[in-house]
């Protein structure tokens, strides 16, 4: 089967393989390749499915171009070539590949920037900007309309829906059955002639296992709390989920979206009755299936689901109660004795306590003392992950010493793992929870690892996360940039003394989200210079895009028109584009969709960038690709894809939730291997 794997927010100039198959849900990439640990257990190929090329130990994993997936292997694959960045780890004298370093900076930047980036406001916002009407009238005249791109309830229910179940009742066509079921789900409304659910609900017993799964999660995505019920009968593979499938079981990867399905819908409600149906399901699933753990992919859903039902505190004596049953199953879960492969699934339960709980949440300090005594050694030797995941939750917990001094204790265990701790990871999600609690004390720690460590990968941790620090500061600071102007300068005299690529990388962006517009002129002069790295060059275009540098659109738009055969850099510097508010972007943009290419990168690159802009202009002629049975399938399913971007209800992408502060070093196939969970699908 044909499967397209829909590239990011910016896709990496780095793994990123060119063939004409690849993997689906109408999915995306999250990350430079496969993150899933070894021996993942279960989740495997679906029965006649065919999926990716595998390949040998010298060849690195790498994201592939996909679209609506069929389940992939536990293993990691790629495509027949591939582009790594940064220096590739080595052994023996031949010097052969093995695997990418997932220790490096981007993969964390790849599943944490939407909050970031933040795309589709900057893109509705209005301002003077290249292409719009009152950039050609000049800042003295003021025209009487304002050139919105959002698009209109009328244009969502009333055109985009349509055409989304017309295309649906029009094909069997894989990869555009699960880009139009994701992009119906991201409307969320209903039209008055159907509604959606019942639209989804026959494709649950598809004979197609890619399909079923997408279906199960879509339901999810709608938001609509009507889909409890049937969620919560294929999450418990009851009698009535299987009449659902139309199968004597509900299989584990159908189970496992579903449950992700639940999750989002409790997250968008605020009902207290239906986060309890939620909850209970997912409570019940996660308790059946540790019992005797099998299949690491349902028990993860289960936890990642629960952490996203973040009952309201303040909401009444029902929501309180929720929220310390939450808790409760959570640490019962991960007080259980394991061995290393099921401490893989309780390490998923230290950020969901963390997010359930959110800054200062955790009056007592029992949590906090457990996950820092944790990285201290006191509670013996565990799985990394488990160290991992204790460092992002104090990085989302705690408050900064100046705020709250019974706090620095925490930021000093972090601290102190990341100058003695074994664990790479962990030590670098240390700095990162640093830079998360914020506060003069841990920006000066922050400064000190920059400035003394001459480590490769230290250096470009410490950078993005002095620019994480700074970023959160002129947020809760209303507007005040002081600090982020500081910190931008440090940065600014180590990018001219610094010549590894993956550091300047690293700098670009936490320049760009310091805000530090004295370095605009250097960024974009070694954008000139470097236009023919790709990663570089894209990272370069997100700074200045971050520091909302308008004057560098035109030097990026030639790095776009430039890039039409390098789809990562051409997404980095569409979207940069597309932050900037350069209304033209997306006519650049509409035009390569159209073209008879059969390269899924490029494809998978255009509609992503089209889909996150979100511009109500591209409706019509995006429509019109969609129906257009001339051209490739890819082609229209890509469309299907831009046009749940453009109709979405959400501001930031619908996974994104499950994906920050999330520990992606824990996952497992149905979270994210680069082409078949729920990170990964557009």
């Amino acid at each position: 089967m044909k499967k397209l794997m829909i590239c990011g927010l910016a896709c990496l100039a780095m793994a990123l393989a060119l063939p004409d198959s690849g993997c689906a849900h109408g999915g995306q990439w999250r990350g430079p390749g496969d993150v899933v640990p070894p021996n993942a257990g279960g989740g495997g190929r679906a029965p006649g499915a065919r999926g990716p090329n595998t390949h040998g130990p010298s060849s690195p994993s790498g994201p592939r171009p996909n679209s609506p997936a069929t389940p992939g292997p536990s293993s990691p694959t790629s495509g027949s070539s591939t582009v790594v960045f940064g220096p590739p780890p080595t052994t023996g004298g031949r010097g052969a590949q093995l695997t990418p370093d997932l220790n490096r900076w981007q993969f964390w930047w790849e599943f944490n920037k939407d909050p970031f980036i933040n795309l589709k406001e900057a893109i509705h916002a209005t301002g003077i900007v290249t292409g719009s009407d009152d950039f050609f009238m000049g800042h003295s005249k003021h025209p009487d309309s304002v050139d919105n791109m959002k698009p209109v309830d009328s244009e969502i229910v009333g055109r985009i829906l349509p055409a989304l179940k017309r295309t649906l009742d029009a094909t069997d066509q894989h990869d555009i059955v699960s880009s139009c079921l994701v992009a119906m789900a991201k409307v969320g409304k209903n039209h008055d002639s159907f509604r959606i659910l019942d639209v989804m609900r026959p494709y649950l017993a598809y004979r197609n296992q890619e399909i079923r799964e997408t279906a199960a999660v879509a339901m999810g995505i709608s938001q609509m709390p009507a889909a409890i019920e049937d969620l919560v009968e294929l999450v418990r593979d009851t009698a009535k989920g299987h009449k659902l499938v139309n199968d004597s079981k509900v299989d584990d990867r159908t189970r496992s979206f579903a449950c992700y399905g639940l999750g989002l819908v409790a997250q968008a409600t605020s009902s207290v009755d239906n986060k309890r149906r939620c909850f209970e399901a997912l409570n019940q699933v996660l308790q059946d299936t540790t019992k005797n753990l099998v299949n690491r992919n349902i028990p993860t859903a289960a936890i990642n689901s629960i952490r996203l039902i973040t009952p309201n505190r303040d909401g009444g004596d029902k929501a309180r109660l929720l929220l310390g049953d939450c808790l409760a199953t959570l640490w019962t879960y991960y007080e259980k004795k394991a061995g290393p492969t099921e401490q893989q699934v309780q390490a998923h339960v230290p950020p969901a306590i963390s997010q359930l709980l959110g800054r200062g949440g955790d009056t007592t300090g029992k949590y906090k003392q457990s996950f820092a005594d944790l990285l201290a050694g006191k509670l013996g030797k565990h799985n990394n992950s488990m160290y991992q995941s204790a460092a992002i939750a104090l990085g989302t917990l705690c408050l900064p010493q100046e705020i709250d001094r019974g706090d620095k204790r925490y930021s000093d265990a972090l601290w102190n793992y990341y100058q003695t701790g074994k664990d790479e990871q962990t030590r670098y999600f240390s700095l990162m929870a640093l830079a998360k609690i914020g506060g003069d004390s841990n920006r000066n720690s922050l400064l000190k690892a920059f400035s003394r460590s001459s480590k490769a990968l230290v250096k470009p941790w410490a950078a993005i996360s002095l620019g994480v620090l700074a970023f959160n500061a002129a947020e809760s600071g209303a507007g005040d940039n002081s600090i982020g102007y500081s910190i931008g300068a440090v940065l600014h005299r180590g990018l001219g003394e610094i010549k590894n690529s993956q550091t300047q990388s690293a700098i670009a962006v936490a320049l760009g989200l310091c805000k530090y517009k004295d370095a605009a002129d250097d960024l974009e002069a070694r954008l000139i210079r470097n236009k023919q790295r790709d990663e570089l060059a894209g990272y370069l275009c997100i700074g200045l895009a971050l520091m909302d540098s308008k004057k560098s659109i035109t030097t990026i738009q030639h790095v776009a028109a430039t890039s039409i055969r390098r789809p990562e850099l051409l997404s980095q510097a569409a979207i940069a584009l597309g932050k900037m508010g350069d209304k033209k972007v997306t006519e650049s943009l509409q035009r390569m969709l159209q073209d008879e290419n059969r390269n899924v990168a490029r494809l998978s690159a255009v509609s992503s960038a089209l889909g996150f802009i979100g511009d109500r202009r591209t409706i019509r002629p995006l429509i019109a690709t969609l129906y257009d049975e001339t051209i490739t399938p890819l082609s229209r399913a890509f469309a299907a894809v831009a046009l749940g971007g453009v109709a979405d209800k959400e501001p930031l992408r619908w996974n994104s939730k499950i994906a920050v502060d999330m520990n992606y070093r824990a996952a497992v196939e149905t979270l994210t291997n680069s082409s078949t969970g729920v990170l990964n699908i557009l």
